[in-house]
Formats: structure tokens, C-alpha cells, sequence
């Protein structure tokens, strides 16, 4: 028997061979090879031998002890030795719920994954498996059994997604990979009715009605989710503004209760996904379209902002109150440009005089924000023709009018003084935005030098807009905004007041679309508490977290989608010349957004053509050409690679 003194010495022992050893955590990466890697936090590279690779998928995050070991298979052993790993945990699964392929190779069925972990097929046992999926049906599938610690992995079908052939396949395909098929459980239906028999009793709590003030609202033709409407008066008694701008909103917080069902699937969407060829609401059709919409002629509740502005577009004063309204009219942004540019007939007369006013106050308001503030490019946007397939047929670009402008200015207007006066109160979500991201600054501040660019504190407010208002002032350093912008932070959801750097305002966040987003329905909460002094739950850093999470998951799906159609249209348009604007540029070739259709597509010159990149600038110079961000350019349409949805483009 072993005395202390001796099981001391093997645990000190024991202890000084795990504190020698190299451990290191990273996530798994494959190649075109049986072999991987796992790429650590550390930016070391460790290499997997195949036979490692069989416990593993590509995308896992595991612990290593790391060992130097010989060259593949023994050859340039002469060489230093490279790393290898010895696998010690399995820290977090790559995959867990996935969509995948069926997949039947002789008596065996399998699912293979989509994107990165395609190279490995996972096993379906006999008892799992139906005669209702043929080999190279998409499924959803779930990981039952993980390969670490055996080498073998397995899972069940979950859901048959289709065969491909179906009409609007893409879009079911997309839905079901990010999870936004929701189903509505009965408590959510119950309170959702419950709140459609409230809005047809009118009754909508004690609060001041407002039905008499003129209200419109401006939308697509084809919206049905009116969040909000707008109504001007002219003050020309009053010594400091000259128009109180009305901006009503849709109010839903009055019906839904931070802890109720339908606040719980609003804050698990994060937002509305307009996707093409079918949106997956927030709330319910029935309460987005109809009860909570600011539909014409009817009362609702809204929450309503009183805006005043002076001559120079300066906002004077800002009042908020919950009241009831309504809409007089529904307008299309078409009809009213039509109306304000060529003065037809194409709106109702008693709208006309509002609507002139209208935009009066979005010029000298917008004059305002490019002479204070930064006024970032504004984007082509694009209207798409889809086939009863759901397919593009047609893409054309959407020309933004004066009516955008006016709601746009409205917004704008009504989300900044939201910003001051949740923060205020130290309530609420705001949109940060801190500027260049840290590990860029260095680049930033050595480009301006070089540049003759002088410039203060980069990440304060005041600096920051004076950097760019300087910059947009010279047409030669006004190429430069271009790659500072590639160096910038994303804003992001707050609970704490921060100013927003790439629109160079003190503060921002938005509360004009409570029926489309979680966000604006949170601060609407927020108001209720300083305005009403209604109870109000303040998000944690968790639930914060998993809504800019689900933001991001509705953002890739619109971008999955919107690839993956335009991809298979642009097939049609190969060997078609078009102009473009390049929009990023690396040191083997330049993405390119075509002004046409908006598609975007990547030249790439080969390794062997001489080329000269400026990773400051973000300039390529190739054949004594260089090619910017910004600049235009005349590509022809190579190839499509439907697997990748990577459309290539060539000079």
C-alpha cells in the first residue's frame, strides 16, 4: 500500500506533466484531404491526422494537447517538425440541428450536411430511416450521437425539406435552415385573438385622442404593415420653428406585455424577414396587417411624436404622448414622387398642401444633416419580378423619390430625439456605433499621415465628423472614405448611451417600426415607463445577446436567399457586358455590384499576372490600371457556380 507522502510525490508529479504539456483550444477546419487542422485562439495552425479527423467535424470547437511531430507520412523529416494535435474535449459541436441531403450509398443511408462540414456524411441508423425520402431529398436533421469519442457519428431526420423541384423550394429550403417556420402555440393564438376583439372595441386605455389631426400614411403600394403616418402643420406665429412636424406609430406595447407569448416570439425573430418571395412577420398577419397596422379611416393607438423645426431644419422641441389617431389616406411613395415632381392628379386634394410641406421641411432637414452630421452615399435599391416558381425573372432598379426622402427625413428625426430622451432616462436600446474597429486604427491614422490628412481623436464625436466633413470637402482625399468605411465597426444594439459615429450623431436608436422589430417594440416599453410610468423589464446581457443573434440569423437568411436567386438568374446573362461600381478589393482581384440588376460578382486575375495591392487604400493596380473602391468598371460575365452561389466576372 502506497503511504501519503508517496501519492503526494505522483500527484505533484502528475501535476508537473500536465503544467509541461502545451494545451490550446481552437476550431476545426478540413481540406480537400482526409487531414484538418485546428486553427487555435493563439493563431497557431495544428495539424489533424485523418485518423483524428474521424472524431471530429469541421466547425467543432476542441481542446488540444499539442505535440511536434514528423511530416505526413514521414517524408522531410529533415524539416521542422510541424504541430499535431492530440485531441483532449470536445468544448462546443459545430452542428447539432442541420440541413443536409439524403444520401444512400448501397444498404447505407446517410445525411450530408451543407456548407463547411459537407466532406463528412453522417450515418442514419436502420431504425431512423422512412421509405418517404429518396436519396438526395433535403432534410433537416439532428446530431444524436457525436464521432469524439468513438469516431462514428449519427442522427434522425427531423423534417423533409423537399426534392428541389418544388415550386419556391429555395424559399422553403432558407426558412427551414435559419428556423423561421415558427409555429404559433395556443397561448400566442388566444392572446393574438384577444387583442384583435380589444382593437375592434376601440379599446385602447385612457389616452388623448388625436383623430382629428390629418394623418397619411406613405408606403409601397402593396404594404400592409403600416407602422407609420405623418401630418405637418406651418407655425407662423411661433418665433423660433416654422413647421411642427406629427409623426404618428403604431403602438403595440399597449396590447403586449414584455412576459406575454407574442413578446416572446417577437424577441426570438428580432425582426420581420422580408425574404424574397414570402416575409415571416414579427407578429401575427392578423395584428401586423390589420390591428396594429395605421390602416386608413380606422382609430388606432399610436404613440406620437411632435416635432419642431426652425428655418435652418434645426429640430426646436420634441414632445412624445400615447394617443389615439387616425390615417386619413394611404399613399404610395410612387404616387406621391408623381404628385411633388410633376403635379398630377395622383393624390387626393386635400392631401396636396400637407404634401408640399412635406417637402419643404425634408429639404432644408436633409440640407441640415449633410452641413452637421454624415450623410452616408445612398444605395441603388432594386425590385425583383418573381415566376410562379419563385424564381427571378426580371430585376429593376427602384428609383428613390422625393417621398422617401420625406419619410426617410421624418424618421430620422423622430429616432434621434427618441435616442435623447431614452437616454435620458437610462432607458432603453440604442445603436452604437463606435467607429474604426481597434486593431485598425493603426492603419487608419498611418494612411492619414501619408495622406497629409490631419486629424484628433478618431474615436470621439466631434473629430470623427470633422475627419469626414474635411475629407468629402476635397474630391482627391474623398476616395479615402471609401476604405475608412472597410475599417469600421458595425453598429450594434446598447443598453447604455453611446453615440453613433457612422452617422455622426450624439445618439440614435430606433422606435418607428414596433410592429417590424423587437428593438423599437422594447423601447416603445420604455417610453411607457417615463411617460406613463408602466412597469418596464430591462433586457440582461443574455437576452441581448440572443437577439442581436437572431438579427444576424434573419440577416443571413435574406442574404442566402437573395444570392442563391440571383444567382441562378444571372446564369442567363453570361458573356454580358455591364457596368458596375467596385466594392471591395483584395490583393487577388475586386468584388463588383452591377448598376443595372445589383448583382454582384468577383474578378479574380491569376497568380501569375503581376499585381500591385495597396491594403491601406484598398487599391489594386493591375496592367498599369487601378482599380478603387467606388470607381466604376466595365466587366463581362464569366461563369456561375451554382453549388457556391459565386458568380465570377472578368475585365
Amino acid at each position: 500500500m502506497l503511504s501519503n507522502d508517496t501519492l503526494s510525490q505522483l500527484a505533484g508529479l502528475k501535476k508537473d506533466i500536465i503544467l509541461s504539456k502545451d494545451y490550446g483550444t481552437g476550431r476545426v477546419v478540413g481540406s480537400n484531404g482526409r487531414y484538418g487542422f485546428v486553427k487555435l485562439d493563439d493563431g497557431r495552425d495544428v495539424y489533424l491526422s485523418p485518423e483524428l479527423m474521424q472524431h471530429v467535424i469541421p466547425g467543432d470547437v476542441i481542446k488540444v494537447c499539442i505535440e511536434n511531430g514528423a511530416s505526413e507520412n514521414g517524408k522531410d523529416k529533415g524539416k521542422k517538425n510541424k504541430l499535431e494535435a492530440v485531441l483532449e474535449k470536445l468544448i462546443t459541436p459545430a452542428i447539432s440541428r442541420f440541413v443536409g441531403r439524403y444520401r444512400i450509398k448501397g444498404n447505407a443511408h446517410f445525411v450530408e450536411p451543407s456548407g463547411a462540414q459537407a466532406s463528412r456524411w453522417i450515418f442514419l441508423p436502420p431504425k431512423v430511416r422512412g421509405k418517404q425520402y429518396q436519396d438526395g431529398d433535403y432534410v433537416i436533421a439532428k446530431i444524436t450521437t457525436h464521432p469524439f469519442q468513438t469516431g462514428k457519428a449519427a442522427a434522425k431526420i427531423l423534417e423533409k425539406i423537399g426534392s428541389g423541384d418544388e415550386p419556391k423550394f429555395e424559399l422553403g429550403y432558407v426558412k427551414a435552415k435559419y428556423q423561421l417556420n415558427i409555429e404559433e402555440s395556443p397561448q400566442l393564438k388566444e392572446q393574438s385573438k384577444t387583442i384583435e376583439k380589444q382593437v375592434e372595441q376601440g379599446s385602447f386605455g385612457d389616452r388623448l385622442d388625436l383623430s382629428d389631426i390629418p394623418f397619411v400614411t406613405i408606403d409601397a403600394e402593396m404594404t400592409r404593415d403600416m407602422d407609420d403616418a405623418l401630418a405637418i402643420e406651418a407655425l407662423e406665429d411661433n418665433d423660433k420653428a416654422i413647421f411642427r412636424l406629427h409623426v404618428a406609430i403604431a403602438d403595440p406595447s399597449h396590447f403586449i406585455e414584455q412576459s406575454s407569448p407574442l413578446a416572446q416570439r417577437a424577441g426570438s425573430m428580432g425582426q420581420s424577414a422580408y425574404l424574397l418571395g414570402g416575409t415571416v412577420p414579427m407578429l401575427p398577419t392578423a395584428l401586423s396587417h390589420h390591428s396594429f397596422s395605421l390602416e386608413a379611416g380606422k382609430k388606432r393607438p399610436a404613440l406620437v411624436c411632435h416635432l419642431d423645426f426652425d428655418a435652418s431644419g434645426e429640430i426646436q422641441d420634441a414632445k412624445f404622448e400615447f394617443a389615439i389617431v387616425e390615417s386619413k389616406h394611404k399613399l404610395s411613395y410612387d404616387n406621391v414622387t408623381s404628385f411633388l415632381d410633376n403635379d398630377t392628379d395622383s393624390v387626393p386634394e386635400e392631401c396636396k398642401a400637407a404634401l408640399r410641406q412635406l417637402k419643404e421641411l425634408s429639404c432644408i432637414r436633409r440640407q441640415f444633416r449633410d452641413a452637421t452630421f454624415i450623410i452616408a452615399q445612398d444605395q441603388q435599391d432594386y425590385s425583383y419580378k418573381l415566376d410562379d416558381k419563385g424564381r427571378i425573372e426580371g430585376i429593376q432598379q427602384r428609383e428613390r423619390g422625393v417621398a422617401h426622402q420625406i419619410v426617410e427625413e421624418a424618421m430620422l428625426a423622430t429616432n434621434t430625439c427618441a435616442a435623447y430622451l431614452l437616454s435620458k432616462h437610462s432607458l432603453g436600446l440604442c445603436s452604437a456605433h463606435k467607429g474604426f474597429r481597434a486593431e485598425r486604427l493603426g492603419e487608419v491614422k498611418a494612411l492619414l499621415k501619408e495622406e497629409g490628412v490631419e486629424h484628433g481623436d478618431l474615436q470621439s464625436l466631434e473629430d470623427h465628423v470633422s475627419l469626414f466633413r474635411d475629407l468629402a470637402k476635397n474630391e482627391q482625399k474623398a476616395k479615402l472614405v471609401g476604405p475608412l468605411r472597410r475599417m469600421m465597426e458595425s453598429a450594434e444594439l446598447s443598453t447604455e448611451a453611446a453615440p453613433h459615429l457612422g452617422m455622426g450623431v450624439p445618439g440614435y436608436t430606433t422606435i418607428t417600426s414596433p410592429i417590424r422589430r423587437f428593438a423599437d417594440l422594447y423601447n416603445h416599453w420604455a417610453l411607457q415607463k417615463i411617460l406613463e410610468d408602466k412597469g418596464f423589464e430591462v433586457i440582461n446581457e443574455h437576452k441581448l445577446s440572443t437577439l442581436s443573434e437572431a438579427l444576424q440569423n434573419t440577416r443571413q437568411a435574406d442574404r442566402e436567399l437573395s444570392l442563391w436567386l440571383t444567382t441562378l438568374y444571372t446564369e442567363s446573362l453570361i458573356d454580358t457586358e455591364a457596368v458596375g461600381k467596385v466594392r471591395i478589393v483584395t490583393q487577388h482581384g475586386f468584388g463588383v455590384r452591377l448598376n443595372e440588376w445589383g448583382i454582384e460578382g468577383f474578378v479574380l486575375f491569376p497568380k501569375s499576372k503581376e499585381k500591385k495591392y495597396d491594403a491601406k487604400r484598398m487599391t489594386l493596380k493591375v496592367d498599369d490600371v487601378t482599380y478603387e473602391i467606388g470607381s466604376d468598371v466595365s466587366i463581362k460575365i464569366a461563369s456561375v457556380d451554382k453549388e457556391k452561389n459565386r458568380i465570377a466576372f472578368t475585365v
